[in-house]
């Protein structure tokens, strides 16, 4: 309960319209695009089944193994942190997020946990191309006004739920993504941080709109008017009638097992509602590739029927 209340004096800290900017290096951003319903129905996990947001004080990393004990001494980027250990300075770059604006991001960081005792947790890669540290960052010392708050605070959740960052799992670092998605949707629910600024919003999938956001990444909802697997493996899902010109996602045929694995068939697919992000490129019009189903959720309705396959 009392993070509770510390996740609440975080976001009237933030502000509710702190909106997010980044690249492709410092994250995967969203602009423009119409806001999603207020009827639409509950977002649930790529298994299809439902999450459970909760409290910064009950929602913590499930698994993953410990990492460094440290002090934050500084921000060298919009969520990556330059942490004091027992065996010297490293950075660390928060693990599954990205930020559409870093410089709001990154000031707030600043503000709010440079200074802090954290502990990591890794829950896939450890380091980078870079040799930064790739982890979800607990902050066993936060406080509530003088009195030590009982769990550690979650930074990702914090940052996801003010709306200062959302979800952008990896292949190699995908553990926490179907708690962190409802977070994430419930701050594009209630408008918060970058989801009340409509150049940040969810985007549709009209092909003449999404070639616009060609070497952005972007979040994508819509539905998929056929799904097909080719005699090599590969998967498409296309979103129109002219596979040409209209929005694609495309699965490669080495990641496709781990999404009929999960159930996310071709036949399980065609006809429902979906949201994925990712990168957008040009290959017969604007397209986003997958690698792993943490990037794609089964939406509302669509969902329950879905699972009953």
């Amino acid at each position: 309960m009392r993070l509770l209340v510390l996740s609440l004096l975080c976001l009237a800290a933030c502000g509710p319209s702190a909106a997010i900017q980044t690249g492709q290096s410092g994250g995967e951003a969203a602009s423009g695009g119409n806001p999603p319903s207020s009827t639409q129905a509950q977002d649930v996990s790529p298994s299809g089944q439902a999450g459970e947001a909760g409290s910064a004080g009950n929602l913590l990393p499930r698994g993953g193994e410990q990492g460094e004990r440290g002090r934050i001494l500084s921000t060298s980027g919009a969520l990556t942190l330059v942490v004091e250990t027992a065996a010297g300075p490293i950075e660390v770059r928060l693990a599954e997020i990205d930020t559409p604006v870093p410089e709001l991001t990154q000031a707030w960081l600043a503000d709010h946990v440079v200074g802090r005792e954290i502990e990591l947790v890794y829950s896939g890669l450890r380091r980078d191309r870079y040799e930064r540290a790739l982890a979800h960052v607990l902050m066993p010392d936060a406080t509530v006004g003088e009195e030590p708050a009982q769990d550690a605070a979650w930074l990702q959740y914090r940052l996801i739920d003010a709306g200062l960052a959302r979800v952008m799992s990896h292949a190699d670092n995908q553990a926490q993504a179907a708690l962190l998605l409802p977070v994430e949707a419930g701050a594009r629910q209630a408008g918060r941080g970058l989801w009340a600024d409509p150049a940040h919003q969810v985007r549709d999938p009209h092909p003449d709109a999404r070639a616009q956001d060609v070497g952005s990444a972007q979040i994508v909802e819509g539905r998929v008017l056929d799904a097909v697997q080719l005699n090599s493996g590969r998967i498409y899902l296309n979103f129109g009638s002219d596979y040409r010109t209209d929005f694609t996602v495309r699965i490669d045929a080495a990641d496709s097992q781990a999404f009929l694995d999960a159930g996310l068939t071709p036949a399980a697919l065609s006809g429902q509602r979906i949201r994925v992000r990712g990168w957008v490129t040009d290959e017969n019009g604007p397209m986003i590739a997958l690698d792993h189903p943490a990037r794609l959720e089964l939406l509302g309705e669509d969902a329950s029927a879905a699972r009953a396959r």
